[in-house]
């Protein structure tokens, strides 16, 4: 029993430590923006992050839905010895990704403009309008490379190179923190000095992809052939729920942002743009642990080594919550220390702004469980359960930012963020019971 529980953390290291590190990496590469912006552009810029983060969540979604189905295919695959195949799938994926972003690149440069114009028609928040325009148009040109990025973490995985996603993902992090100074604070290219920063380091982080798999050790052995569409179409279901829930988090963020403009509170998307920031370092890295180690569940599931993944499920939801409290501690005792690094030191943060913060943070832990069951569902294939979850920020959040503020103070609004956490684990709990009986597995039978 003692030698399984230290093979198991050992495993749950491997696989979920390195991509849990390479997405702490990655919370530094976003939030890298925001320190910049905030402390050398100001406030404005940072109301202007807020107006840009939903749309950037719409490049974010595409990469988890190519992530997290890629990553399951490619895994049961690769479980069932059909390494072959495998790499067909990994290069029509590259293909279709690539296609995807430049249609995005096209489309989104059309409509973004007018997309944020309807927001507000206050002659003063039309700078603040302007500034997050102009860093979106910039933005676009790099979604094919960040999808190339995303594909490329999660079939380092699929291979058994975990640890490679760090270094894939920490190289792009440093160029843009090291852009990010040198055209912000050296050149005063404001906005724009952040955008061109993000672009060229997701160019970069693409030259590192490509290079991995045609001259590394772990280059492709067949020749250049490609899988059919059906696989492709298989990943869309797997990943469908992943990438609708963080479009509807996009739907949710242009909503409140509208509904933070109506009320005059437009100071308060500037704590908006620090929340976002700051929960990306709860997000990512717990949704890199889980999706660290889906691969591994879903290789022992196809292997019948039931025992086994039994085993990665129980400790990885252990070290799951544990990840969780820690974090949710910090944020509940650190809110106003966390805000201020990302504020310049002249301007002031307000009591609002706290309020804000806090009730966004408060049942945090939430996150946790619904992270686990959702990735639980993901690398056993589940495609309608997670797909059914994700339209639930539509169904429950968006009555509750229209209602919240008509009885408590606007800044009381974010508190629909943190019900909606409770909503989705509370869910995803009930539906995972008779989706894990249909595998021949229980809850109870997992913490045994």
């Amino acid at each position: 029993m003692r030698d399984d529980f230290f093979s198991t953390v050992g495993e749950i290291i491997k696989y979920g430590g390195s991509t849990f590190a390479a997405l702490v990496a990655m919370s530094i590469y976003t939030t890298t923006d925001g320190f910049f912006i905030g402390n050398w552009v100001g406030t404005d810029g940072l109301e202007a992050m807020a107006l840009v983060y939903p749309v950037t969540m719409i490049f974010i979604a595409f990469g988890t839905l190519f992530e997290t189905g890629g990553s399951a295919v490619v895994s049961q695959i690769i479980g069932a010895g059909k390494r072959q195949l495998a790499e067909k799938i990994i290069r029509s994926n590259y293909v279709c990704a690539f296609v995807l972003g430049v249609i995005i690149v096209v489309v989104g440069n059309i409509f973004i403009e007018p997309l944020l114009r309807i927001l507000s028609d206050n002659p003063d928040e039309q700078y603040i309008i302007d500034l997050a325009v102009s860093f979106l148009r910039i933005s676009f040109c790099g979604v094919p490379f960040l999808l190339t990025i995303y594909l490329t973490g999660a079939f380092m995985r699929c291979i058994d190179k975990p640890a490679h996603v760090l270094y894939l993902v920490g190289s792009t992090s440093l160029a843009n923190i090291i852009l990010d100074a040198l055209f912000i604070i050296v050149f005063g290219w404001g906005m724009q000095g952040a955008a061109f920063a993000t672009v060229l380091a997701q160019i970069l982080g693409t030259a590192i992809s490509l290079w991995y798999f045609k001259y590394s050790p772990q280059k492709f052995s067949t020749p250049n052939r490609f899988a059919g569409l059906e696989y492709i179409w298989q990943e869309v279901k797997i990943g469908a729920g992943f990438a609708i829930s963080v479009l509807m988090m996009c739907c949710i963020e242009y909503f409140l942002n509208a509904t933070l403009l109506r009320y005059d509170a437009a100071h308060l998307l500037a704590a908006a743009t620090i929340a976002n920031i700051i929960l990306t370092f709860v997000y990512l890295p717990l949704n890199g642990l889980d999706t660290g180690i889906q691969p591994l569940i879903s290789r022992l599931f196809a292997a019948h080594k039931e025992q086994h993944y039994l085993r990665v499920m129980r400790y990885g939801f252990f070290t799951t919550i544990v990840l969780t409290f820690a974090i949710y501690v910090a944020l509940m005792i650190f809110t106003e220390e966390l805000a201020r690094f990302f504020v310049n030191n002249d301007e002031p943060i307000t009591a609002e702004m706290i309020t804000f913060l806090r009730m966004m943070f408060v049942l945090q832990p939430f996150v946790g469980i619904y992270t686990w069951l959702s990735g639980i569902m993901a690398a056993l294939e589940d495609e309608w359960r997670n797909l059914l979850i994700s339209f639930l920020p539509i169904v429950v959040q968006v009555p509750l930012i229209w209602l919240l503020p008509k009885f408590l103070p606007i800044e009381f609004v974010a508190l629909s963020y943190s019900l909606i956490d409770v909503a989705e684990a509370t869910v995803a709990f009930l539906l995972i019971r008779s989706f894990l009986r249909s595998k021949g597995i229980s809850l109870k039978k997992i913490f045994a």
